[in-house]
């Protein structure tokens, strides 16, 4: 019985020997591809093919004209394989296919073809044609391993997208859509960067787009261009360094994508990939036809208020708030005591930030702490919590900013009964911009407090 099963085994695998299975050549070509669409006698037709191998490849293209068969060296980026046709007379069938060889296997694309239209020519659209100007490029990211371009659909009715094509710098051609691509309407079509496949390797490598190229630190153009070699959208970046010197973006990187606000304008902000941009704040200056550097505001030193006065022994300090929306340089910025006595001038590298706070210390607060930033020492003495005092800003030209003037501290001590008439907290301005006594808050929201500081001379403005 056993010879018997044995036998039978054998026969069978003799039997499976003798079947021939399909040999894959280790080559595969596909996204075959043609610009412009309607060809002219004036046009070279671009064709493209992207191409993969277990080996490396080598891709030739084969086109025909009046029975005449030419070849043509294809050139190869990032697997994306590329070969021109020479314009062809009115009336000329063009037909080709290409060839792709990878040393032992070789693959044949199928047969495409088109017509050459006299110069001047338009077809009209076929109807329930794609309306390609529907397309926009909606969001571009340049950070290293998470590149991607967005493309959304705006239209009403899907697109496909064979033959559409996006370049970057003019004249590089870094992407070739595919019949089998296709963006329903209100959708998006992401694209990312080889890199991204470095973190992210499960990813569908068929919408690999290109090696390198998109940054987020240098200037770049990225075309999107229909069937046709039409430009359909034009991202174009020439002075990114513009965007460095207004936000203050460190080696001019971006930190965020270039993104379209609702307003159809490009923007920083935080990454949405497939998904509806967040709109940003600080537009993306130096676009070519785009966003205009702002004009630098003048600043409004009217917008700068002595916002809290501490004269604690060993605490001492001056903290002025900048209430504007833009900053203002100290430069030439003074601050008196007593009416004449210069205690504290600006330099040109002190700012204050739009709705920040400038922190300027006594010498004695340094007695305390040896290791503070003396760059922002401001006066040997005088601010006292129990004496009489006046403390004045002033503007570059010596115009009166903002004045604080005590002149009857006795007045605090008689009504809430402070020893010796010393304050026993700041002198600091509450939300109805009054000065009260509070807990010292330096360079933060003051806390607003119970007792009105007393005995002053004209209280100010805020």
């Amino acid at each position: 019985m056993k010879k018997i099963l044995f036998a039978a085994l054998a026969l069978i695998v003799v039997m499976a020997s003798c079947v021939k299975d399909p040999q894959y050549s280790g080559i595969k070509i596909s996204g075959i591809s043609y610009s412009p669409k309607q060809v002219t006698e004036d046009d070279d037709v671009t064709v493209t093919a992207n191409i993969s191998s277990l080996k490396a490849v080598t891709a030739q293209l084969f086109y025909v004209t009046n029975e005449e068969n030419s070849p043509l060296t294809m050139t190869e980026a990032e697997g994306v394989f590329t070969a021109v046709i020479p314009a062809q007379p009115k009336g000329t069938k063009v037909k080709f296919y290409i060839q792709a060889t990878n040393g032992n296997e070789t693959e044949i694309s199928s047969d495409t073809e088109y017509d050459v239209l006299e110069s001047g020519s338009v077809v009209p659209p076929t109807p329930g044609a794609p309306d390609f100007a529907n397309l926009v490029l909606n969001e571009l990211n340049g950070q290293d391993h998470k590149k991607f371009i967005e493309i959304y659909n705006a239209g009403d009715a899907a697109i496909n997208m064979e033959g559409v094509t996006i370049y970057k710098d003019t004249d590089k051609l870094v992407w070739t859509g595919s019949s089998d691509v296709n963006i329903e309407a209100g959708e998006y079509l992401l694209l990312f960067s080889e890199d991204v496949f470095l973190d992210y390797p499960d990813m569908d490598t068929t919408l690999y787009m290109f090696h390198s190229g998109l940054s987020a630190k240098k200037n770049v153009r990225i075309e999107l261009k229909d069937p046709n070699g039409v430009n359909v959208d034009d991202f174009n970046l020439t002075q990114i360094e513009l965007n460095g010197e207004a936000y203050g973006y460190a080696n001019n990187q971006a930190p965020d994508s270039y993104s379209r606000n609702a307003d159809g304008e490009w923007y920083y902000a935080d990454a949405t990939p497939g998904a509806k941009n967040v709109d940003g704040v600080n537009p993306v200056l130096g676009l070519e036809g785009g966003v205009e550097p702002p004009v630098p505001s003048e600043p409004d030193y009217m917008d700068l208020v002595l916002n809290e006065l501490n004269g604690q022994d060993h605490k001492k300090f001056i903290e002025i708030y900048n209430a504007g929306t833009v900053a203002i340089n100290m430069e030439g910025v003074t601050i008196y005591k007593d009416t004449d006595k210069l205690v504290w001038t600006g330099s040109s590298d002190v700012n204050v930030e739009a709705g920040e706070y400038l922190l300027l210390f006594s010498e004695d607060v340094f007695l305390d702490y040896p290791d503070m930033d003396t760059t922002l020492y401001m006066f040997h003495s005088g601010l006292s919590a129990k004496k009489n005092v006046r403390i004045e800003l002033k503007n570059p030209d010596g115009e009166n900013i903002a004045d604080f003037n005590l002149t009857q501290i006795e007045l605090n001590g008689e009504a809430y009964g402070y020893a010796n008439n010393q304050a026993p907290d700041s002198y600091s301005r509450n939300a109805d911009g009054k000065w009260y006594y509070s807990d010292a808050t330096p360079a933060a929201v003051n806390i607003d407090g119970v007792n009105m500081v007393l005995g002053l001379e004209g209280r100010k403005r805020r």
